[in-house]
């Protein structure tokens, strides 16, 4: 089994960014390599985040030497803070580079960089598991979306939801296909809204947008895995789609920048709700 690439400071960039907002979701994740693409997984329980990542493998190394015995496939699991901490420490470098090695009998995902002439090495324990093991690893298979709306860039959504956390444990986030939604917050004496509207709706056919322009859809989630997942906008991207598939889940689908760096989706749990009125 052997693993050696070079992470030019483009790709350690987009690599970085989203370990960093990963990190908030999860202390470890499982990584699958394979000749084409690195896989990033957070698959703790159906209650808690989901996080699926595929980065196109060309966008993100400059050189990529991947052999096994498993298909040229590799998977394993490794801490996401310590891994965080090592691409942090190559922001000012050039050029890195990871391997897989041992040290003392011990699997390592060893990062090298060299920053103010000194060579700095992270040797990051990892569990390396059978490549066939990455088939419990695969995203959730969710029907199609009944509403689907690409949000807004910047800050504004996580600053809604940072400041009704102390207020319910829960909010209600309604939306429809027009282009509206809104954060619904329920509180003892009364009921708090912030409204968002001229988004833009996510089509799939011309037949589809006939059959789902009026569609309407709510969720109930955790307002702390909402404001952790919302933590998405720290790293570079193109665009976020949220799709609402009501009383199964809530899906938040990343498009990585440089545009065709790979995605990141997160599916977030919800609580089961009856028919509501915007």
């Amino acid at each position: 089994m052997r693993f050696k690439a070079k992470l030019p400071l483009e790709g350690l960039t987009v690599l970085n960014g989203l370990v960093g907002s990963l990190e908030k979701v999860s202390a470890v994740c499982v990584v699958y390599l394979t000749e084409t693409s690195v896989r990033i997984v957070i698959k703790d329980s159906p209650d808690d985040i989901q996080v699926f990542a595929e980065i196109t493998q060309a966008r993100l190394f400059s050189e990529y030497r991947l052999e096994s015995m498993g298909g040229n496939c590799i998977l394993f699991e490794i801490g996401i803070s310590n891994l965080g901490r090592a691409l942090t420490s190559g922001r000012s470098a050039p050029l890195c580079q990871l391997k897989l090695t041992k040290r003392m009998g011990q699997p390592c995902l060893s990062f090298e960089t060299r920053a103010l002439e000194v060579d700095i090495v992270h040797d990051i324990p990892v569990k390396i598991m059978k490549s066939s093991e990455i088939q419990h690893y695969l995203a959730p298979e969710v029907p199609i979306p009944q509403v689907q709306l690409e949000l807004p860039r910047g800050k504004s959504f996580r600053t809604v939801v940072d400041r009704v956390k102390g207020i319910n444990k829960h909010v209600f986030i309604d939306t429809d296909m027009g282009g509206t939604l809104t954060f619904r917050v329920e509180a003892d004496s009364a009921t708090i809204k912030t409204f968002y509207t001229n988004l833009t709706p996510r089509f799939g056919s011309n037949e589809d947008k006939q059959q789902s322009k009026n569609n309407k859809a709510c969720v109930k989630v955790d307002t702390k895995k909402l404001a952790t997942v919302l933590s998405y906008h720290t790293t570079a991207y193109e665009s976020a789609i949220l799709c609402v598939i009501e009383n199964i889940c809530l899906v938040l689908h990343v498009f990585l920048a440089p545009r065709g760096a790979g995605t990141v989706t997160y599916y977030i749990p919800v609580l089961q709700t009856g028919p509501f009125e915007f």
